[in-house]
């Protein structure tokens, strides 16, 4: 109760008027405009490059039903390596793991209904020009797919997916690529927009989608280069290949417009645009150690996770699943006298890890809704602001707002809804209280006048008066395109029965 305490008294100093210093507002209307179904939140099973996760206590605090993480999709390495007999030399660094390292992880994610995405680094070093799966920037070779084994790519897919199947941890997703369009020294393999195009119109066709039930991501080019699913989806015979789009926002300046046209254009033809990797971490210092994010990057993360939800995508997945600047610690040496939470110790749940849970845990399975805003600051996309930032949705009987402040002053949010609701449950995270819930009384309405915090994140939960007041219609912004069931927390079910699913982008009631 003292969270309420706090909201009257913040509420009750608003209406007896603070000065603008103290007290800014803004506006944000909620119109009833849809525009794309969010599929879900993720990971990539890792702790360091690319040494999969095999403690499966850590994978289930990630995605079993009540992990206050919620994520819902997991990413992990279609590794090069098939039999165990490749060594740490033969591929360029310390991590001599093949596909098996990835079992316990996908079989325990799984059994929580998560989406399992596969991305290659790099094919097999026989497929390629510099005949080793790095990308040979350390030795000054370009590493790329030669050009007789075009017609092999595919039909390794199906290999991996058969040992995958077989091994009770079946994947839902293949990435085409990581970063086709980054020369590296690591795992890699590099892909022109053209070399793309020609390889999936002419053997994608050899996936074998229908037995393993799969869908197939594009390449998933840095700053999402327009270049890498721009042809693709404009050409009929590509298109009709491709299921989702898949990219990264590290680096380029206009990577979240780049986001934006994705979606733009997978839209129309019902497909789906996922951020598939980012990582926002302090640097590493002189003396090897990292500070513990400060606040402001956790804030950072926050607005990183909104951001690409506002422009588009379908689904956000995250860089490392444990890391002291992720969602579960991984022991690793850090700066203690920095350190302001205790809980920086394997396998302990980060705050990182509780703000992703403020997202995950309620729009899986969620519609975005267009807003409008008062405020100015030269940005042309609604909800995005670099010192505030908002976004809505609805889901079920419910429609859930985000606002997000990055600056030391209080403000009050003027909100106006598109339909009369009844309650209201807010999700508060500040520096002193992370994810701190309560309900709050309010009367029945559509306008309302909130008190937030400086240095906040913080999501209202609203009840509607009725549940069919946003009635589903087809989204823009993509659909699923797979044929399987899910609930409304993102998770897989095999047979539906009573209650509220998620069915090839729809959502269907079963009395």
């Amino acid at each position: 109760m003292i969270y309420k305490a706090h909201f009257l008294t913040v509420l009750l100093s608003a209406a007896a008027g603070l000065t603008a210093q103290a007290q800014t507002e803004i506006t944000l209307t909620v119109t009833a405009e849809q525009r794309q179904t969010v599929t879900g939140f993720g990971a990539a099973a890792l702790e360091h490059l690319m040494r999969p996760i095999d403690e499966v206590s850590i994978i289930r605090k990630a995605y079993e039903p009540d992990s206050p993480i919620g994520l819902n999709i997991m990413r992990m390495e279609m590794s090069p390596n098939t039999k165990g007999d490749i060594t740490a030399a033969d591929i360029g660094w310390d991590t001599p793991y093949d596909w098996h390292g990835y079992l316990p992880a996908v079989r325990e994610a799984r059994k929580h209904g998560a989406i399992i995405m596969a991305t290659p680094w790099s094919p097999p070093a026989s497929y390629k020009t510099n005949e080793s799966t790095t990308g040979g920037e350390e030795i000054g070779v370009h590493g790329k797919l030669k050009d007789n084994s075009y017609s092999k790519l595919f039909t390794w897919f199906n290999t991996f997916l058969t040992y995958m199947q077989n091994n009770d941890a079946p994947v839902d997703v293949v990435s085409i690529q990581n970063e086709p369009d980054w020369w590296v020294g690591y795992s890699g393999c590099e892909y022109t927009p053209d070399e793309l195009q020609t390889l999936v119109k002419n053997y994608a066709s050899r996936l074998n989608k229908e037995k393993f039930g799969v869908r197939l991501m594009s390449a998933e080019p840095l700053g999402f280069d327009p270049r890498y699913y721009t042809q693709l989806m404009k050409d009929e015979e590509t298109a009709k290949h491709i299921d989702i789009l898949g990219g990264h926002i590290y680096g380029a300046y206009d990577r979240l417009e780049n986001l934006a046209t994705a979606a733009s254009l997978a839209a129309p033809l019902g497909k789906e645009v996922w951020m598939t990797e980012h990582s926002i971490n302090p640097p590493e210092r002189a003396d090897g150690l990292r500070d513990v994010p400060t606040w402001k990057e956790q804030l950072e993360f926050v607005e990183d996770v909104n951001e690409c939800l506002v422009n588009g995508a379908n689904a956000y997945v995250y860089w490392y699943l444990a890391k002291e600047w992720s969602f579960i610690a991984d022991g690793t040496k850090y700066d203690t006298s920095k350190c302001t939470d205790p809980n920086y110790v394997r396998g302990e749940i980060l705050p990182r890890g509780y703000l992703m849970g403020q997202f995950a845990r309620h729009l899986k399975g969620a519609t975005r809704l267009v807003t409008t805003t008062n405020l100015k600051d030269g940005s042309d996309t609604p909800g995005v602001n670099r010192r505030f930032e908002m976004s809505a949705f609805f889901k079920g009987d419910s429609i859930i707002v985000n606002a997000i402040d990055t600056l030391d002053r209080d403000f009050t949010l003027q909100l106006t809804l598109p339909c009369e609701v009844t309650s209201l449950h807010r999700i508060q995270s500040t520096e002193e209280a992370v994810c701190a819930e309560e309900d709050i009384d309010i009367e029945p309405g559509t306008k309302f006048s909130l008190p937030v915090p400086g240095h906040s994140f913080t999501t209202y939960i609203f009840r509607m008066a009725d549940s069919t007041a946003l009635a589903v219609s087809q989204p823009k912004g993509g659909r699923p395109a797979d044929t399987a069931w899910y609930n409304l927390q993102g998770q897989r079910v095999s047979q539906p029965t009573r209650g509220i699913f998620i069915h090839r982008g729809k959502k269907v009631v079963i009395p």
